[in-house]
């Protein structure tokens, strides 16, 4: 290596720095020019917007104060014979609304000095009450306002004579020599004038002369204008408050010999800026010069300093490069020197380092991706959500967070076995990586339950479309085990971040929400909302109330009968539970009857209930009485002996007790099946209570111990008078007819439903058409007659 090539290569990578200066430099230059045009440019067509907007704002205004007053006018003119009410019906449709700044309406008519009593006299007879014309000046001619309306609360007398200024004058005088609607100068109205100077406002006169109809449809003699006075600052202000936007200010100035002649300013201009716009508007024969000025906030907004912005971060750039090339010639020099400086042995031991490194990042890897996934569905696990999450909240992303529960997943697991819920979790995995972007994190955080982390969502909205697909493609894509098909079924909590969210609180409000869908239905999702209860903590204090309750006597049952559906003969009566809570009122069973599950009190519940229905059945004439039992009971050792203990003490027979379990006890071969079978064996009779709504099986129906089927009201719903109707109604039958089953309908309301019933060949049933849950004492001695119209006590 000799001297001239490390000379070489220095004055290289000098020559390189230059060029990448020159080129950021000139850049910079262009883009801060081509920025501080487009701002120039932009202020510029801001300005040219209001103005128009402005002028045609002011225009259509004066517009419409000139079609008010020839409406008015037109109005009186169309009459012979005018008065003070014609005046007050033609005017009624007016409204500062309407007319924004305008402050009356009258009627003016001329009269001279001698002609001053027979006009008052004239007009007092057409409805002026206490009119007295008040000639103000000297002159021969007067104009007095005879009926007037006013806009502002404040009156203008009848009488005042209009001769007082001269401006009003003119414009009378415009608007009779044309025959058209004129406008004034600007000058403070007379009825304004005994107001203080502060209160005091420039306004104009808009007018119209009325005739006296003439003959073969020309105009006859004068008999007096419409005016209308307008405050000019109330008038500008209103006009232009839409359009400017607190953008611009307006001066409205008029010309008047010449020379403009300020009138009213709207807004405070910045004294600064070039960008004002003059336009001349003729209104009313009348010229009036119009100047339009940018107010802070448009300045503020057209000019943001981006010229200055492109100038700082095309230098910044500019340097960064240079110095990263730098950088880079100095060790690529540097690199150079040592390559050729390198002998084989060197780079033979690279080589095997190289390998070495090449296996540790594999091992490493391999270990990363088994510490951070789920070995079963092959998601993130609980510590890379964690991990991500947290990055995300730190970086104050705008991510989103889909709490996803899958329902009805134990009972998958218990009748198809865990290998079945298995092929379950790992569809739903597939099912929620198609559904997202390559971005976004999908873990799985628990048995049943996933994560969703969503980047880049701006709002909530947007997040419970993603979950809204999650759902579809679920219930698009159910799973075959076997010769079965189960659809997967999920309820999801949707959240985004808010500011100093902690991943704790974020995956709270996820859990809230996913528990109110939960809550709501099946296959749902909702959007956490601040107004949602944490059910979990009403739950648990709702949970240690239950387990009180039967010793504070809080509980108490009630009963339904259950009647022949030929006579409407009461044969047995189902029994029901209730909770009178001391400050909740009457709590719902399927709220309260969960919780004494998860607690455990159901048991002590349960026996309890069982003891009330035996003692009621024993002095009631009915064949037996039922009961439901929890599969929580099901599940204690005692239990069999407990029953058989509460039928000695009451005396019941076993013959006369039913017992009501839900389908998902019968699948349950390790619990409820066992018990089940004993009890049947003393002679108890079993019930499978909402058959057809749970996880129904022929398999289980044909070896379990089951002697009535309770059709599901959502079935007897359904019964219109047709085939479709009453398909699931008639399977029930059928089948239970082919296993000597007894089957009970539930939930009938109506006598068409009745009627279909005994059709389908249903000999009992239950619900509102023949008695309502009731108290004991309530349902001594009711009847129901063969129509099947209750008739009770």
């Amino acid at each position: 290596m000799t001297g001239a090539s490390v000379r070489r290569r220095r004055w290289f990578g000098l020559a390189v720095v230059l060029l990448v200066l020159m080129a950021g430099g000139s850049g910079t230059a262009v883009a801060t020019i081509l920025v501080h045009r487009a701002e120039e440019h932009n202020a510029t067509q801001a300005m040219d917007n209001y103005t128009t907007l402005v002028c045609r704002s002011v225009l259509d205004e004066v517009q419409t104060y000139s079609d008010a007053i020839e409406d008015v006018a037109g109005g009186i003119n169309a009459q012979n014979d005018f008065n003070q009410e014609d005046f007050s019906t033609i005017t009624a449709g007016l409204s500062p609304v309407r007319l924004p700044g305008a402050s009356y309406v009258g009627l003016v008519v001329p009269a001279t000095a001698t002609e001053v009593p027979a006009v008052q006299s004239y007009w007092r007879a057409r409805g002026a009450e206490g009119l007295v014309l008040k000639p103000q000046t000297a002159v021969d001619e007067h104009n007095f306002i005879i009926f007037s309306h006013s806009f502002d609360g404040m009156p203008t007398h009848p009488g005042l004579d209009m001769t007082l200024s001269g401006a009003a004058i003119d414009a009378m005088t415009t608007a009779r020599r044309s025959g058209e609607v004129a406008i004034s100068q600007a000058y403070v109205l007379i009825r304004d004038r005994g107001l203080p100077k502060a209160q005091q406002q420039m306004a104009f006169l808009i007018t119209m002369p009325i005739y006296a109809k003439g003959g073969n449809g020309l105009k006859g003699q004068l008999r007096g204008w419409v005016v209308m006075g307008v405050h000019l600052n109330d008038f500008v202000r209103l006009s232009i408050a839409a359009q400017a936007q607190n953008a611009v200010s307006a001066d409205l100035a008029e010309r008047v010999a010449g020379q403009d002649i300020p009138i009213v300013r709207v807004g405070e201009a910045d004294a600064k800026s070039d960008l004002a716009r003059r336009r001349t508007l003729f209104v009313g024969q009348r010229e009036w010069r119009l100047t339009i000025h940018p107010t802070e906030r448009l300045l503020s907004t057209s000019d943001r300093r981006m010229d200055s912005i492109a100038f700082v971060v095309g230098s910044v750039v500019t340097l960064l490069m240079a110095a990263l090339v730098a950088v880079l010639v100095t060790g690529r020099n540097r690199a150079m020197t040592r390559v050729e400086e390198a002998t084989s042995a060197l780079r033979s031991d690279i080589r095997q380092r190289q390998e070495v490194e090449r296996q540790l990042r594999e091992r490493e890897d391999e270990l990363r991706r088994l510490a951070l996934h789920d070995p079963l569905t092959g998601l993130a696990n609980r510590t890379a959500l964690e991990a991500r999450l947290g990055a995300a909240l730190g970086h104050d992303d705008r991510i989103g967070l889909l709490l996803i529960d899958l329902n009805g997943f134990k009972p998958i697991n218990d009748v198809y076995g865990h290998d079945a819920g298995d092929l379950v979790l790992t569809e739903f995995s597939r099912l929620l990586r198609d559904a997202v972007r390559t971005d976004d994190v999908v873990a799985r955080i628990g048995g049943d339950e996933f994560v969703v982390l969503l980047a880049d969502v701006p709002d909530e909205p947007h997040a419970m479309i993603v979950a809204q697909r999650i759902l579809a493609s679920a219930a698009a894509t159910p799973v075959r085990i076997g010769e079965d098909t189960l659809p997967i079924r999920a309820s999801i909590g949707v959240t985004i971040a808010r500011p100093s969210d902690t991943a704790k609180e974020l995956q709270r409000r996820a859990d809230v929400a996913m528990y109110h869908a939960k809550r709501t239905g099946s296959h749902n999702a909702a959007v956490h909302d601040p107004s949602m209860i944490d059910r979990r903590a009403a739950d648990a204090a709702l949970g240690d109330d239950i387990s009180v309750a039967l010793e504070r006597g809080e509980l108490f049952a009630v009963y339904q009968p259950i009647v022949d559906l030929d006579d409407g003969t009461p044969v047995a009566a189902e029994t029901l539970l209730r909770w009178q809570h001391p400050r909740h009122g009457l709590v719902p069973p399927d709220r309260f009857i969960p919780l004494a599950e998860r607690n455990g009190s159901i048991a002590a519940i349960g026996l309890w209930v069982l003891e009330q229905a035996c003692r009621q059945a024993c002095e009631w004439d009915v064949r037996y009485v039922s009961v439901n039992m929890s599969p929580r009971q099901l599940q204690e050792p005692a239990i069999v002996h407990d029953v058989l203990a509460v039928l000695r003490r009451t005396g019941l027979a076993p013959s006369r007790l039913v017992l009501e379990v839900t389908e998902s006890v019968i699948v349950d071969e390790a619990a409820g099946i066992p018990a089940l079978r004993e009890l049947r064996s003393y002679g108890i009779r079993i019930a499978i209570d909402d058959f057809g709504t749970g996880y129904s099986s022929l398999h289980y129906l044909t070896r379990m111990p089951v002697d009535i089927l309770k059709i599901d009201r959502s079935f007897v719903n359904e019964l219109n008078g047709t085939a479709e109707g009453a398909a699931v109604t008639e399977a029930v039958l059928r089948l239970s007819q082919a296993l000597h089953l007894t089957t009970i309908a539930e939930g009938i309301e109506t006598p068409a439903q009745a009627k279909e019933l005994r059709a389908l060949g249903c000999d009992t049933g239950q619900g509102y058409l023949y008695a309502r849950p009731s108290a004991a004492a309530e349902l001594e001695g009711f009847a129901v007659p063969s129509g099947g119209q209750p008739v009770l006590p």
